[in-house]
């Protein structure tokens, strides 16, 4: 269980989030949506203390977290950045291996538990192939799916991305939704900011707008992205068109 309790954050005299108070329930996926620089970065990014809370409380399972230290923090909630970029020849194999920081104390060695789950990781991303490819020369999904991997390999049960698939071609973006469709039915709990409004709406359970730093609305998927939610959020016509048992959300 994650809760939100009036968390505020500013930069200068820009008030990014004006006291977000929210919840997320576990094992299910929360998409994030809204117009850019709306705070859904900075929200992410105030969950995991990247950025601390400036004033209200994130909780995890009822406990603020504040009070965790980094290494235990690390261990329950990872995040996944938008558009990761490393500046040095390494490894995918290397990158994952990361993801078990928390789990190891300082100089110590990995252990065979350690090399497992870097393997676990690197098979549910579909990117065992890919590991002793130098992460600067895959293609945008494959480095994505790597940067996932690292997630995974914190074994973090709470895990957060920040629009993992917004510069990504379709087939790629489809294979990390279906992915995280796949963690949360191993336990998983994700919060996802989500650029396509259409994927958001066929992959959540649970569909949070942020609006000008705070909760516009939050519930099912169908109730948040409503024609009249979208006009005023975005400023865009909506329409739903259907085909068979499918539909998309066409914009004007």
């Amino acid at each position: 269980m994650l809760k939100l309790d009036k968390v505020r954050y500013s930069i200068d005299e820009k008030k990014i989030l004006k006291g977000v108070s929210t919840r997320f329930d576990p094992f299910k996926i929360h998409g994030i949506v809204g117009p850019n620089g709306s705070g859904k970065s900075t929200l992410l990014k105030t969950i995991c203390r990247v950025w601390e809370p400036q004033d209200g409380k994130v909780l995890i399972d009822d406990r603020d977290a504040g009070t965790f230290s980094r290494r235990e923090l690390s261990r329950t909630v990872t995040l996944v950045p938008q558009n990761t970029n490393v500046g040095f020849p390494i490894s995918v194999y290397d990158i994952v291996t990361m993801g078990r920081n928390p789990h190891l104390g300082r100089f110590q060695l990995m252990r065979n538990r350690d090399r497992e789950i870097i393997d676990w990781a690197l098979e549910q991303t579909h990117s065992k192939g890919l590991k002793d490819r130098i992460v600067n020369e895959l293609s945008g999904g494959e480095c994505q799916l790597a940067v996932i991997a690292r997630a995974l390999a914190t074994e973090a049960p709470l895990i957060l991305l920040d629009e993992p698939t917004s510069d990504l071609d379709i087939k790629h973006a489809l294979t990390i939704m279906d992915l995280l469709s796949d963690l949360k039915g191993k336990g998983k709990t994700i919060i996802v900011s989500v650029h396509d409004l259409n994927l958001a709406r066929r992959y959540c359970d649970t569909v949070t707008i942020i609006y000008e730093g705070d909760v516009f609305f939050a519930g099912p998927p169908d109730e948040a992205l409503s024609r009249e939610n979208i006009k005023k959020v975005f400023d865009v016509e909506m329409t739903e068109i259907r085909s068979d048992s499918k539909s998309f959300l066409y914009f004007s």
